[in-house]
């Protein structure tokens, strides 16, 4: 490029992310490990439970969900030998991350509250400082997955469908996430006032005008 010459669209770099440090805490196997490597692809290798899989479904709840596994918060917090799931046991996922604009911190994690506090949680932290939901991760990271146990994707039901298809989205309109979980809600509250009966009809309305707004987003 010559003095002077202005670039175009074309002539900047491309979007990228890559995950350079990986931290768990009394996730799965794990009561505590740190991978750091280099923004390029990298392959796992090593026996039968050595906790290859582990190490992916935590990169994988560094987006909304349940991870690959579609398990519940309690059911990933580590366990030692013999030992039922804990129900009192928190556990943290935390990334760095190397982006265009440098690195960014991400985490996420089961919070369990004192006693007689209500139900547990999961709490997402960008760069530190608490976000206010998990939709929050998809504005700096995105991730895939395709695992045997998804192998009647395509065979099966359409919702399974829907919900891969949302995953892939995400990662061009993070937005959508927070449509889908919006139009989701209504969805929900909508057949709950079904089901009862006799419920305010300006109320299943306003339910049904929600759905269509956020439905014709997601469209």
């Amino acid at each position: 490029m010559a003095p002077g010459d202005r670039p175009h669209a074309s002539d900047a770099a491309p979007a990228s992310v890559a995950v350079v440090r990986l931290t768990l805490n009394d996730f799965r196997c794990y009561r505590h490990q740190r991978i750091e490597t280099e923004p390029r692809p990298v392959v796992l290798s090593g026996p039968n439970g050595a906790g290859k899989t582990n190490v992916l479904e935590a990169l994988s709840f560094l987006v909304p969900g349940r991870g690959l596994r579609g398990a519940r918060l309690a059911e990933v917090a580590r366990r030692e030998a013999g030992e039922v799931d804990d129900p009192g046991r928190a556990w943290a996922v935390a990334a760095t991350l190397a982006t265009n604009e440098g690195a960014r911190e991400v985490g996420t994690g089961r919070e369990v509250p004192a006693a007689g506090g209500g139900g547990e949680r999961r709490v997402v932290r960008i760069d530190g400082r608490p976000a206010r939901n998990q939709a929050a991760l998809t504005e700096h990271l995105n991730v895939q997955w395709l695992s045997p146990r998804m192998d009647r994707l395509f065979v099966e039901g359409a919702s399974p469908r829907r919900r891969f298809l949302d995953r892939l989205v995400y990662g061009f309109d993070p937005a959508h996430a927070r449509r889908v979980s919006a139009y989701r809600h209504a969805l929900g509250e909508r057949a709950r006032l079904l089901r009862r009966g006799g419920g305010d009809p300006a109320w299943l309305d306003a339910l049904e005008e929600t759905m269509a707004a956020h439905g014709v987003a997601v469209a």
